[in-house]
């Protein structure tokens, strides 16, 4: 992956020019208000507006910008504020904004990248379309699991990431004694799973567009640690992104790697 990690660097620093014109995750949002019908309201307040279909082709679209033979005009539909959070060895915030997205996601084109495996949901909970992915970097193989969260005009507002390893998953997909994976848990089913798409204020609201100056998102991020580092990365998205970039380079040459002690493929229908 050294060489896809160089690359990408190379693809993000060149769209910060241009834009320039763990697994810790030991809170719940139980003390984080739900407030449905406020501009403050979390993800889980709202229920789906299109049919099982639209949602996993959104999903299926986000990827393919990434593809080498798919067309740039091929694109998801995006919030104007969507967020990108892929949790370690990956960089936390690692898109923020509709443009920024576009932009570095064609630039990815230009590094060979297809899918030995693209499997997406759907789901009446948010997050709505959730994939597992394999992603095929110029022959390097690397196991995604990824989540995305939609406001009432179908558009992405949040994408959420993780290495799709049992030790890099959150940790309580899979709390079996026996460690065997069940269907509900493979696809995170469970009402309780550790993730950050639900406990972010005004992910909720019908345009899902979020406040970060708000007391609602402050209150957040003073109970939620997660909250409060997306807030904090929120302000400064691009410097605090290139800073991690120069300082997390063995952890993203080695982040497509199976974690010692894991098993892959861990779950076996």
């Amino acid at each position: 992956m050294r060489k896809a990690t160089r690359f990408v660097f190379f693809i993000v620093a060149s769209v910060a020019i241009i834009s320039c014109s763990n697994k810790e995750q030991e809170q719940s949002a139980a003390s984080i208000e739900q407030n449905c019908g406020t501009n403050a309201a979390l993800s889980t307040c709202l229920t789906p507006k299109f049919d099982s279909a639209y949602y996993i082709e959104q999903g299926i679209k986000y990827f393919q910008t990434m593809q080498s033979d798919i067309p740039n005009e091929v694109q998801p539909n995006y919030s104007p504020l969507v967020i990108r959070w892929e949790w370690p060895p990956w960089l936390l915030l690692t898109g923020y904004k509709k443009d920024f997205l576009i932009s570095s996601d064609i630039l990815l084109k230009l590094n060979p990248t297809q899918y030995y495996k693209l499997d997406c949901k759907y789901f009446e909970e948010q997050p709505f379309c959730r994939c597992h992915v394999i992603f095929d970097y110029s022959g390097d193989s690397c196991p995604i699991y990824e989540e995305f969260t939609f406001n009432d005009q179908g558009e992405i507002t949040f994408i959420e990431a993780w290495s799709d390893f049992e030790s890099t998953l959150p940790a309580n997909m899979n709390l079996g004694s026996d460690s065997l994976w069940s269907e509900d848990e493979y696809w995170a089913k469970q009402s309780d799973i550790l993730r950050l798409s639900t406990k972010v204020p005004g992910l909720g609201n019908t345009t899902g567009k979020i406040d970060i100056n708000s007391a609602e998102m402050k209150n957040a991020a003073a109970v939620d640690k997660d909250v409060n580092e997306l807030l904090k990365r929120l302000k400064d998205p691009i410097k605090t992104y290139l800073q991690q970039l120069a300082t997390h380079q063995n952890e993203l040459s080695h982040g497509c790697e199976t974690p010692a002690g894991d098993r892959y493929p861990y779950y076996h229908p």
